[in-house]
């Protein structure tokens, strides 16, 4: 299981399943079909409790309660299965046209098919690799099954470019619009207890709003974009155009009557309706959303396709003070999560950007410019990337926890930050070359 095959699942999900009338039922039987737990395992998406999840594979093995003598059979009546999906299954499967027309067959009438198979990538042999799938492979699949194809998309992050899948029977009446995330799990202090005095402590030598304020007056950005807008402070700073993005804010600040709201997650955000919101690039980016490093670097990836190499985008939590705050599951009430990751892994990935840490409090910022909206590389190495930092084993280094190289959040390397970005603003200018001006201003001090 690689990271974009489960959060090309969970759209599926969040999409097709979620407040609708499946989701509603007693119970629901969920069949994942080539269900073998390697590395993860679609389950967790389903974990409550009106889903039996029956997980069906070649042999048994964990997650497999359903052995499958034939893989192009399944032992199970017609029209029995609420959800069928199959996940890295179509490539290693023979004959995948006749194990697709089976999970036709066992899904209801009113239910849903959600698969996903590679486009791309290295031969990987289980036991056998024979296939990758385009589009029209999809569609062509739905005719020979009887059945619609009522969503396909092709998923950019590599190596595996996941061709995604939703099909129903013809029987099925079409479904609504996809249905955009409304809620989302909340971050406040009280759904966690306290940890250590050592764990709470927090440092930085100037509030991260100063210093945001204090960028929003030298930059003066036409357009201003918000990931993670909660209580709308950072938001209220702006006085232009501003677009924020939050499934669930809690507004308490009096926001710029130019702002506009989009109450949905940044992945749904960015999968299409960001053109109902934003005409051109915005001037400023400032990421604040999920705690967690790959919704920070599938954030940034987004912003960036949309940016002008004058965009600045700046990620708060780049510097927790106490490894307790950094952890991936939340137990303190001061929460960084793992964003911190984000700074090694652009100097290692991106050495062609311009980033500067910031010594903000609570827990640091991170400016990074000179931007690339044709760059590929964290693309193409998405789901190496993503599974090679969430690993369990990955502590937070000295030189994070005691911020090394951060600038002071009162400097003046802001102003001419700023300075240089508005002059390149709209002049066409190449990343690589904003990139030698902003170094070239950062050296003067």
């Amino acid at each position: 299981m690689h990271a974009s095959s489960m959060e090309n699942m969970r759209i599926c999900y969040r999409r097709f399943i979620e407040g609708g009338p499946i989701e509603s039922m007693r119970e629901v039987l969920v069949l994942d079909v080539g269900g073998a737990d390697i590395n993860g395992s679609y389950r967790e998406i389903f974990n409550e409790p009106q889903f039996t999840y029956i997980g069906a594979d070649v042999a048994l093995t964990e997650g497999v309660s359903l052995v499958l003598k034939d893989p192009h059979r399944l032992p199970l009546d017609n029209a029995s299965i609420d959800i069928v999906l199959s996940g890295q299954t179509l490539e290693h499967c023979e004959f995948f046209w006749l194990a697709f027309a089976e999970m036709v067959r066992v899904v209801k009438p009113d239910g849903y098919l959600f698969l996903i198979a590679p486009s791309a990538g290295p031969i990987h042999r289980y036991p056998v690799d024979c296939y990758r799938f385009y589009p029209d492979a999809f569609a062509a699949l739905a005719k020979y099954a009887n059945c619609q194809l009522i969503d396909v998309w092709c998923d950019e992050r590599g190596p595996w470019n996941d061709l995604v899948g939703v099909f129903r029977r013809h029987a099925a009446p079409r479904p609504m619009a996809s249905r955009l995330r409304q809620t989302a799990p909340a971050y406040d202090a009280a759904i966690s207890p306290p940890g250590t005095p050592e764990e709470e402590a927090i440092c930085g030598d100037t509030p991260y709003l100063e210093v945001l304020a204090e960028i929003h007056r030298e930059l003066a950005p036409s357009l201003y974009l918000e990931i993670g807008v909660r209580h709308g402070g950072s938001l209220a700073l702006a006085q232009c155009r501003v677009v924020g993005v939050d499934p669930k804010p809690e507004i308490r600040f009096d926001l710029p009557p130019t702002a506009s709201l989009a109450l949905m997650a940044s992945d749904d955000f960015f999968a299409g309706p960001y053109t109902q919101w934003l005409a051109g690039a915005p001037d400023l980016c400032f990421i604040d959303g999920m705690h967690l490093f790959e919704n920070a670097l599938r954030d940034f990836m987004h912003a960036e396709r949309l940016a002008s190499p004058g965009t600045l985008i700046i990620f708060d939590d780049v510097f927790p003070n106490h490894r307790g705050q950094a952890a991936r599951t939340r137990r303190t009430h001061a929460w960084t999560g793992d964003v911190w990751k984000l700074y090694p892994c652009m100097r290692e990935y991106r050495p062609d950007l311009f980033i500067v840490p910031i010594d903000a409090s609570p827990a640091g910022l991170l400016l990074v410019s000179g931007l690339d909206p044709q760059n590929r590389i964290l693309w193409d190495h998405y789901n190496p990337i993503v599974r090679k930092n969430i690993a369990a084993d990955v502590d937070v280094p000295m030189e994070i926890l005691q911020r090394a190289g951060a600038l002071p959040g009162k400097t003046p390397v802001l102003a001419r930050i700023s300075a240089v970005l508005k002059e390149v603003r709209g002049s066409g200018q190449s990343p690589s070359s904003v990139v030698e001006m902003l170094r070239e201003g950062l050296g003067a001090f």
